[in-house]
């Protein structure tokens, strides 16, 4: 179940409104949401093929360095 406080952690890191989202699909070991999973389509309409969506900042810089890394 995403709670609003979820919702809102959510809004915090990604700095926008989430939209689509379907359920909170992990929580770092802090209990904060850290991957999203989200609907094949927006609230308009709109697709969305993101399933799984990385929240965290810490875990999606340290994702993004590692992939750059291996370039």
């Amino acid at each position: 179940m995403t709670t609003a406080e979820d919702l809102e952690i959510l809004r915090l890191q990604l700095g926008r409104e989430p939209r689509g989202v379907a359920r909170i699909a992990a929580h770092c070991g802090c209990g904060k949401p850290c991957v999203v999973m989200t609907e094949p389509r927006l609230p308009d309409g709109t697709p969305f093929p993101t399933v799984y969506y990385l929240t965290c900042p810490k875990a999606a810089s340290a994702r993004s360095e590692e992939h750059t890394s291996e370039l």
